[in-house]
């Protein structure tokens, strides 16, 4: 095996050291490391006391975590049954302030066969003029179009109404809901009428054989019977044909009637 000699050579250059001037007070303001002053930057103590804090907050700071609650409803129409036309589908709808989004939600109803839940996830909703909603967009009883359905709010919470008030915005009075017949029929379907009592139950079954029926009111004829309270009365009547009008009223004990007569000497 052969080698072979390579000759390498190195040329080293010349290095020169450059110089700063050394500013001795940025030094020193170095070594003490006042948490109050920016370094080595001469300023008042009060511009930078609170340089860290902005003057006015971004609005994903100012509104962090609130939103404004409205509720409302859309209408779906039904048309393969013969007793609803369409279905009332009642919805939250929240407006987070920090970032312009809304989340729409729909609460569960039970055993209503149609999917529910959440309705529209967090985004920003553009308008059909142009731009997205703001605040001022929302009110109540206004319709609210969303992606080809028309939101009715109806109302909203006392949080959302003093965010209003503080702007200086009243919002109109609340609204109810339409009324679902679907909802109305299927509520009075699963509707429990209680059963009769068992008093009832043998009063019906006696009358039913011609057996005899307990006459309820005996007791208290036997023992208020002539009982009677009366009072004088007076009307002072103000028509044209009126006056001073008095009458004697008569409550019988016996089965609780009562007569009402005009005592015509007593008249003024």
């Amino acid at each position: 095996m052969a080698f072979k000699q390579v000759a390498c050579f190195f040329t080293l250059e010349s290095t020169k050291t450059m110089r700063e001037p050394i500013d001795h007070q940025l030094l020193r303001s170095m070594r003490e490391g006042d948490p109050g002053r920016i370094t080595g930057v001469p300023t008042r103590e009060e511009d930078v006391m609170y340089e860290s804090i902005p003057r006015i907050a971004p609005k994903w700071l100012e509104h962090d975590r609130k939103a404004l609650r409205f509720y409302g409803f859309f209408q779906e129409p039904v048309h393969e049954r013969n007793d609803e036309n369409f279905k009332v589908r009642k919805c939250v709808i929240m407006y987070h302030l920090e970032d312009d989004t809304i989340y729409i939600t729909e609460p569960h109803i039970e055993n209503s066969g149609i999917p529910q839940g959440v309705f529209l996830t967090r985004r920003k909703v553009p308008k059909a003029e142009g731009g997205f909603y703001e605040p001022k967009d929302f009110n109540i009883g206004i319709n609210l179009p969303i992606y080809q359905r028309v939101f009715r709010i109806i109302d909203c919470d006392a949080a959302t109404r003093k965010y209003y008030a503080d702007m200086g915005i009243t919002l109109n009075p609340k609204e109810g809901y339409p009324i679902d017949m679907y909802q109305t029929n299927r509520l009075l379907a699963s509707t429990k009428i209680p059963p009769p009592d068992n008093a009832e139950i043998r009063e019906y079954t006696e009358k039913k054989l011609n057996g005899g029926r307990p006459n309820g009111g005996l007791k208290q004829f036997l023992e208020n019977d002539r009982k009677v309270l009366s009072f004088d009365i007076m009307w002072n009547d103000n028509s044209y044909d009126g006056g001073r009008k008095f009458y004697k009223l008569d409550y019988f004990l016996s089965d609780d009637t009562v007569t009402f007569l005009l005592t015509i000497l007593g008249r003024g």
